[in-house]
Parts: structure tokens; sequence; C-alpha cells
């Protein structure tokens, strides 16, 4: 629970750390470890130490780092509970203004800086060795007979650690640190350079001297340049795994070599399940394999391909087999040397869009329809009137099967008005349910049935 809850507060203390990412103005865990000491015991800095070593390894230190600074966060509550039992009346602390005063003093100043101390170690240990180095090798720190031995090569240990470690300040510290005890010693007549003039030995030692700073420092700045591309590339893997577009890397024989969770998402399949063992084939459809392999076999050949022929829409399948309308975008993977070695797809879904453009499609077809509708009424109902009218005329001249056919001319005519009526009054068409009736009037393949057709 202890660590937890410093945990919590450690982080919340490095959210507002603007210098360093380890090192924060405002730091909550001072409170809780003296506190915790204070009421529950010494006992409780395991718990302590746990909880500042996850806080800093999961930030931006390493593993000794973060060990080194979680040792000073503890002490520093052990020390502060320490000095206000000692001498601020413990538990009662704030019972008296000078305990209150003393507390403030011991624990708030005193035993804070020990933290601080030890987030410095590292390199105080590091110029530390580079001196201890110096002594030995230029200074003739030891036995006599090492005075003038060879040992040159002790000063490469901390200044690779120099080099990896810190960066290319502190290297070129180091190095300007061992050069004047190189300096120095080769003047006296120690370390390993001394020859038979003065002269001859500094033409020695700044040889190797010279051959030091540039390998340290070339080694630095390898080392921050590496860094710096592992945070670039950390980046863009963090943009390319959190998209919602699937992002896909192929080889130029169409094999899957990267998925990202927008793949997972919109196919169904994991990254394990797929990355090196399927071509990308598996989710798309047999009819438009085609669409991709031409692309692929192009690039595959050096071909220049323009933008327009890499971004298209298509089908492609699911695990669950559905078939899903995607817009592919395709971009060709280079080498170092310029060379294409693969190729990067990113898939979007459009099956929500392909569904909302069909409606549109059929609202404005069904619009056309009611226009033509009404217009057909008006056209339709001037003629009909004429038929009605003429065959009322008629009919004092028929017989009686006359009369009949009259009649059925009529049922016919009154039917026809009917209709001409219903479509008059359609000023508006809605999208409805497939599902639904529809009356067999409008219903096109029932009124077709009677083997009336429609052509252009």
């Amino acid at each position: 629970m202890l660590t937890g809850v410093y945990f919590l507060a450690g982080k919340f203390g490095l959210s507002l750390a603007f210098v360093h990412a380890s090192a924060s103005a405002v730091w909550p865990p001072t409170g809780i470890a003296l506190a915790a000491t204070l009421l529950l015991g010494y006992r409780v800095w395991p718990a302590l130490f746990l909880g500042a070593f996850l806080v800093n390894v999961t930030t931006a230190g390493s593993v000794w780092t973060s060990l080194g600074i979680a040792g000073g966060n503890t002490l520093e509550g052990l020390l502060g509970a320490f000095l206000v039992r000692r001498f601020a009346n413990g538990l009662k602390v704030f019972d008296r203004a000078r305990d209150i005063f003393t507390f403030g003093v011991l624990a708030g100043l005193g035993a804070t800086a020990v933290s601080a101390t030890v987030g410095v170690l590292e390199l105080l240990l590091l110029l530390g060795s580079v001196l201890l180095v110096g002594a030995v090798v230029f200074g003739g720190l030891g036995s006599p007979w090492a005075r003038n031995y060879p040992l040159e090569f002790l000063c490469i240990p901390p200044l690779v650690v120099a080099a990896f470690r810190f960066g290319p300040r502190e290297a070129a510290t180091c190095v300007a640190l061992l050069s004047v005890l190189a300096n120095w010693g080769t003047l006296h007549g120690l370390g390993p350079f001394v020859r038979y003039t003065p002269n001859e030995s500094l033409l020695l030692l700044q040889a190797f001297m010279g051959t030091m700073a540039m390998m340290t420092l070339l080694l630095a700045a390898i080392v921050k340049g590496h860094a710096q591309t592992e945070a670039a590339l950390a980046r863009v893997a963090a943009i390319v795994e959190s998209s919602d577009d699937a992002i896909i890397g192929k080889t130029l024989d169409g094999m899957i070599a990267s998925w990202n969770a927008g793949a997972e998402r919109l196919y169904g399949y994991a990254a394990r399940e797929v990355v090196g063992r399927w071509p990308i084939a598996l989710v798309i459809p047999p009819e438009h394999r085609d669409e991709l392999s031409m692309i692929l076999e192009r690039l595959a050949r050096g071909e220049r391909v323009d933008h327009y022929e890499t971004a298209y829409e298509t089908v492609q399948m699911t695990r669950a087999g559905q078939r899903i309308d995607v817009s592919v975008t395709v971009s060709p993977i280079r080498d170092a040397e310029g060379r294409i070695v693969g190729v990067s797809s990113i898939a979007r879904d459009i099956t929500h869009r392909k569904q909302i453009e069909a409606a549109l499609r059929e609202r404005d077809a069904l619009r056309y329809v009611a226009g033509l509708a009404a217009a057909a009424a008006h056209e339709i109902n001037n003629p009909l009137a004429v038929v009605v009218g003429q065959a009322q005329l008629l009919e004092e001249t028929l017989d009686a099967a006359g009369r009949r056919r009259l009649e059925e001319i009529l049922e016919a005519a009154r039917r026809i008005q009917e209709i001409v009526d219903r479509l008059k009054r359609i000023n508006r068409l809605e999208l409805a349910d497939t599902s639904q009736p529809v009356p067999e009037m409008l219903d096109i393949e029932k009124s077709s049935s009677g083997g009336m057709s429609v052509s252009d």
C-alpha cells in the first residue's frame, strides 16, 4: 500500500519536472516517506525504496541510476525521521513552536539535501574515478615501481563510461581533467610517457591525449545520435501503433512484416498471428488480388509508381469473412541507400462512407422519380380526360355488347385516373426499410411481370 501511494505521489511530482525528467522542484514523496517513518518506524524503508525505484526506472533512468536515486530518497526519509525524533520531539513535533522551527530546519532543509546529493552522485563518482586513474597513471600513486609503468590503458574505462552514460559535455570534462593530471605528472617525471627530454615526453603525451579525446568525443556523439534516433523511432512507432488506420508493412513478395493495432481492430487478426507468417493476400478477396500484386511487381522492378496509382478504393476481408470497403494508400519503403526494400500500406475503413454515398444516390434518384411522376401525371391527365369524355358520348350509339366493352374501357380509365391522382399528390419520397412491402403499382418487378418492359 505504502509503495503504491509513494509511486503515485512520485509520478505526480515528476509531471512537474521541467529541467530534467528525473528532477522536479516539487517532490510530494518526501512528506510521505517522512510521515510513514515517523508513524510506522524505520521498518518501512523497503516499501519506500521500492516505490522510489519504480518511480525513477519507469521515467527516464537506467536501473543503476534508479537504484542510486531510490537509495537517496529512502535515506532522506529515514534521516528526516531520525532528526525529528532526536531534536524535534518526535511525533509531538507540532506541540511547541520551537519544535516546529527545528522540524522545518532539519526535515525541510537538511534531510531533503540528501536526495538531491545522491541524484548527482553518479557524476561525482565518475569524476572521482577519473581523478583516481589520473593519480595512479600520472601521479605515481601506489608502489614506486608504478611511477613510470605503462598503465595508460587504465584511462580508457572511465572515458568510455562518460561517453556512454552521460554525453559530450561530461565526456569532454573528463578528458580535460585527465589531461591536466597527465601534463602535470609528465612534467614532474611521472607516468608512462616520460622520455629523455620534456619536449619528447609532452609530444608523446599529446598524441595519446589527442587520441583519447577524439575517441571519447566521437563515441559520445555516436551514443547521443543513437539515443536521438531511438527516441525518434519510438515516437514514430507510437504514432503508428496508436493510429486508427491499419498500417501494414510488407516485403516486396507480399509477406506481412509489421501489423499495428489499427490493423488488428480492422481485420481481426493479432500481430503475432500474421507477421512473418502470412502474405497480405490473407485479407484480399481473390478477385481483387491483382490490384496490389501489380503495384508490388512494379516496385520490385524499380519502376516509378505515381501517387494516383497507389491510392485506391477496394474491398477487403476480415477474419470473420465480412467484406469491407477500404481506402488504401501504398508507399515504398527504402533503405539507407535509397533502394526499395518493402511496401507500406495504410488502409481506412470507408464502409460507412460508402453506405452514405449509396443512400445519397438513392435519395437523388427518388427525387428524380418524384418529379418525373408529377410531370407524367399532368401529361397523362389531359388526354385521359378526352378518352373518358369520348367514351361516354359513344355509349348511346352502341348496342348491349358494345356498352359492356365500353364499360370495361371506362373502368380501366378510372383506374388510370386514380393512379394519376396519386402521382399528382407526390411531393416527397423518403428512403424506407427494404423489408417493408411496396405497393403493387410501384413494384417494378410486379408491374412488369405481365410482359411489359422498360427500355431506354
